[in-house]
C-alpha cells in the first residue's frame, strides 16, 4: 500500500509502524503531506487553508506586508511540491506539521529579504562604477575600436526584450524610478521588480555579446573578451539608448 510505504520510508531506525501509527495527528499530518505529495486537489486545498493562509503570521516579523507575505506563500507553494524533488517529501511526522511550515516559510522569508538587499545594492552602485574607466588595456581598445558595432548590437538585444522588460529598464534607468516606485506600480514586492530587472539585464547582456560576435566574426578566443566589455557597458549603454526612444 503506497502510504504504508510513505510512512515506513520515513520511521527512525528500529522504530514500528505501529508506534508511529498510535497518533491520529500525526496520521493525520503524513496523510495529508502523502496526498499533497501526490497533487491530490483535496489534499492541496486542505494544505491551503490550514497552513499557507498562516503565512502572514508566521513571518509577520520579518515584513507583514501582503506583497512580502504573498511571495512567501507563493514561493512556499514551489518549494513544497514541485519540481523534481518537492520539499513535503521531507515531513516525517518528528514534529507538528504547522511548526515544519513555520520553519520552512521563515526561511524562505529571510533568503528573500537577504537577495533582495543584495539586488537593491548592486542596483544603487554608481552608473560610473558599472561601467569603469579603469577596464584595462584590453577592454579599452575593443571599446574604442567597436564603439557603433556595440550600440548597434545593445538596439538589436533590445527590440527582443518583452514590452514589459523594456519598460521596466527604461523606468529605472531613464526616469530613475527607485525599486520601491517600480514595485508599487506594478503592484508586486520590491523582490520580484529585482528579480525582472536583474533577468532584463542578463538578457541584454547575453543577446548584445551574441550579436556582436556575429557582427564582428570573431572567434571563441575573443569571446570572454567581447562578454567583459558589454557586461562593463551595458549599464550606461541602456540609460543612452532607451533615453533618445532606442
Amino acid at each position: 500500500m503506497p502510504f504504508v510505504r510513505f510512512i515506513a520510508e520515513r520511521l527512525p531506525a528500529g522504530a514500528s509502524g505501529g508506534a508511529a501509527l498510535e497518533s491520529t495527528s500525526v496520521t493525520d499530518e503524513l496523510y495529508l503531506a502523502f496526498g499533497c505529495l501526490r497533487h491530490h486537489p483535496v489534499a492541496l486545498r486542505l494544505f491551503e487553508h490550514t497552513y499557507l493562509r498562516e503565512v502572514g503570521a508566521f513571518v509577520s516579523g520579518v515584513d507583514r506586508s501582503p506583497a512580502f507575505v504573498d511571495e512567501v506563500r507563493q514561493h512556499l507553494r514551489e518549494k513544497l511540491f514541485t519540481g523534481s524533488e518537492p520539499k513535503i517529501a521531507e515531513f516525517t511526522g518528528s514534529g507538528a506539521l504547522g511548526g515544519w511550515v513555520r520553519v520552512a516559510a521563515l526561511r524562505i522569508a529571510l533568503n528573500l529579504k537577504r537577495s533582495e538587499a543584495r539586488a537593491e545594492s548592486t542596483a544603487r552602485e554608481p552608473i560610473e562604477s558599472a561601467m569603469g574607466d579603469d577596464l584595462g588595456p584590453e577592454l579599452n581598445h575593443l571599446r574604442s575600436r567597436y564603439r557603433e558595432a556595440f550600440a548597434e548590437a545593445v538596439r538589436a538585444a533590445l527590440g527582443q526584450l518583452t514590452d514589459r522588460d523594456r519598460t521596466l529598464l527604461r523606468l529605472y534607468h531613464v526616469e530613475s524610478l527607485s525599486l520601491d516606485a517600480i514595485a508599487a506600480l506594478y503592484r508586486v514586492h520590491l523582490s520580484t521588480v529585482s528579480r525582472w530587472l536583474s533577468r532584463a539585464r542578463e538578457q541584454v547582456a547575453e543577446s548584445t555579446t551574441r550579436h556582436l560576435c556575429e557582427r564582428l566574426g570573431v572567434g571563441a578566443s575573443s569571446v570572454d573578451s567581447i562578454a567583459a566589455l558589454v557586461v562593463s557597458q551595458v549599464d550606461l549603454s541602456l540609460t543612452r539608448l532607451l533615453g533618445t526612444g532606442g
